[in-house]
């Protein structure tokens, strides 16, 4: 193989001690670029995963998201074996031909924005959870939580938390029928259905038990979207749920 990627990482909790024999996958998704052998080991909750290629990978976020499932599929079998719950983290990684790592943040870069604006976002908010119907914006944020960990399931958990918020329009709204609900979201929030069809185009298949594979540039825009219409929410709860307006 010409082209060699070692990825470090670790297993959450680190206290819980997860050792797993090496075991050698073949990456080969289908509609991404990315061919080639995966190598991992996992030592005292310590994970190295090294891909090897005949072709130079140019899009090494997809790489790193398909490298963190397979071995998010290792522990989540020994997890299931065990009863315990597991979480993945790949951390750096040391490129082909070369000698400095590339250590991956904790966020999404899609999503970054002005951190001196952070403390009164975050007021608001909390101001928001004051109101019982905070709920379901909260609900929104824990599946939003498991989009940014997982990144095949982003689309599915990204959609689910456009569903939570769609359920303010069933419980609290009374919209009759899931079309009158989508449709008052719709209205209420100023979104295009186009977004959230968007999200949905990623969340159906896995909603249902199949693939959908999903590159970096493309889990990217699922957030941009998905936060897009959750921001429009939190305007629409910041109003004493009234109508936000068009977009």
């Amino acid at each position: 193989m010409a082209y060699r990627y070692t990825f470090t990482g670790v297993v959450h909790p680190e206290r819980a001690v997860v050792n797993v024999s090496t075991i050698t996958w073949r990456l080969d998704p289908p509609a991404v670029p990315i061919v080639g052998k995966l190598t991992v080991t996992i030592a005292v909750s310590q994970v190295t995963a090294v891909f090897e290629a005949e072709n130079e990978v140019s899009d090494l976020n997809t790489l790193k998201n398909y490298v963190a499932d397979a071995v998010r599929v290792e522990v989540d079998t020994l997890g299931y074996l065990n009863g315990c719950g597991y979480e993945v983290e790949i951390v750096q990684l040391i490129p082909a031909e070369a000698t400095t790592p590339l250590v991956f943040g904790v966020g999404i870069p899609a999503l970054g924005s002005d951190s001196s604006e952070l403390p009164s976002r975050f007021l608001e908010i909390m101001q928001v959870f004051q109101d019982p119907r905070g709920s379901y914006l909260q609900r929104c944020f824990a599946d939003l939580r498991e989009a940014i960990r997982s990144p095949k399931d982003t689309g599915f958990f990204c959609y689910r938390g456009i569903e939570a918020l769609r359920q303010f329009f069933v419980l609290e709204s009374g919209a009759k029928g899931h079309k009158n609900s989508w449709d008052e979201l719709r209205q209420a929030l100023g979104v295009e259905r186009a977004t959230i069809d968007y999200v949905k185009d990623f969340a159906d298949p896995v909603r249902h038990g199949a693939a959908k594979p999903i590159a970096d540039h493309e889990r990217a825009e699922v957030f941009r979207k998905t936060w897009a219409v959750v921001a429009r929410f939190i305007e629409f709860a910041k109003r004493g749920y009234k109508t936000v307006g068009d977009a």
